[in-house]
């Protein structure tokens, strides 16, 4: 969520020009988050870096119709590009995080290629951590400058006949609430994962919205807590499913290094890694024992997400969003099609 407070009168400013002035408040989160890095006992600064890109992407391609081209769609695909940059390191402290939870669940025998699996995956969060700091942040750097003036301008865009901002958020969030019940509603249906990630993605955005309104919005406050509820579960089962991916890729890594190891003793008569700082040896005992533990964990996620929300719960957070967007400003009426005379014709005619 934005950091500064936004103005009590966002709702009718300019569309355009409310949509920047979020866009610069997300631009300072990122750049202050990114500044955080680099000390290492901030567990967060990764998380809330990626968050306010989100954030800022999510606002841009949304009020896009009423933002033009102010901000071209070549740098929001660099912002894309570097947000996917962070992906592998936050996965990684994700999954570190699981495994520190869960292996005291697993019994000693269980337990052999932990310590392998865990320093694999410390390797992998240290170089994505070493790529952030020589190649994300100066990237970042530049592209902040270049979208930084074309909102700073955007913001001072005060041409007539833009809607307020209450009117662009109105049509947003219906849209946004169209596609998060469809995306759900598969979701919940079929256990399909490309449906649950996008399920993910649209209540985030959902969320986004909503937090940008402001507090001065009656009920808004709930629905952010009820999306958020939402989002918790469907990230948990995404991260899970990730992990059950990784740990198999594991499984089968921890096997090849094996090989590998055997082979070089075999033909060289020396370990592999002869003169260097001993590592942990891999194993596949704890990987797969935590792989059926964590296909275990995102079964009953699946089955805990068909049960809470494949019902009234979903229609009634759509029908809430759907009442909350007709706060803002009413859906505009459906228009009838006008009635016309029905023409007569004569496919016979009558003899006296």
């Amino acid at each position: 969520m934005p950091k500064a407070p936004l103005p009590p009168d966002l709702r009718a400013r300019p569309a355009g020009s409310a949509a920047a002035l979020i866009g610069l408040t997300l631009l300072d989160g990122a750049r202050t988050a990114l500044g955080r890095l680099a000390d290492p006992d901030d567990a967060e600064a990764l998380h809330d870096f990626r968050v306010a890109l989100r954030r800022l992407r999510s606002m841009l391609r949304g009020f896009r119709p009423d933002l033009g081209d102010a901000v071209p769609k070549k740098l929001q695909r660099r912002l894309r590009d570097l947000s996917r940059t962070t992906g592998a390191g936050r996965d990684a402290e994700v999954q570190l995080a699981w495994i520190r939870e869960h292996a005291g669940a697993l019994g000693r025998g269980s337990r052999v290629g932990l310590a392998w699996l865990r320093t694999r995956l410390r390797d992998r969060r240290d170089r994505a951590y070493a790529v952030i700091g020589e190649d994300v942040a100066p990237q970042f750097r530049r592209l902040e400058r270049r979208v930084r003036r074309a909102l700073s301008h955007a913001r001072s865009d005060r041409r007539p006949g833009q809607v307020p901002f209450g009117a662009a958020a109105a049509r947003l969030l219906r849209e946004q609430t169209a596609e998060l019940e469809q995306q759900l509603g598969t979701a919940t249906a079929t256990g399909d994962e490309a449906a649950i990630h996008g399920a993910r993605i649209a209540v985030k955005r959902v969320r986004y919205l909503l937090e940008s309104l402001g507090g001065d919005v009656a009920g808004a406050a709930a629905l952010v807590a009820r999306c958020r509820e939402l989002q918790d579960l469907l990230g948990e089962l995404h991260d899970t499913h990730l992990l059950v991916e990784e740990l198999g890729d594991a499984v089968a890594d921890a096997a090849a290094e094996r090989a590998r190891r055997l082979h070089a003793l075999t033909v060289r008569g020396q370990p592999l890694r002869a003169g260097r700082p001993p590592r942990p040896a891999p194993g596949s005992a704890g990987p797969l024992a935590l792989a059926r533990l964590a296909s275990e964990t995102e079964g009953q996620l699946r089955e805990r997400l068909a049960a809470e929300w494949l019902n009234a719960k979903l229609a009634a957070l759509v029908g809430d969003l759907v009442a909350l967007a007709d706060t803002l400003t009413p859906a505009p009426p459906l228009l009838a099609r006008p009635s016309r005379p029905l023409r007569v014709r004569y496919t016979s005619r009558v003899r006296p």
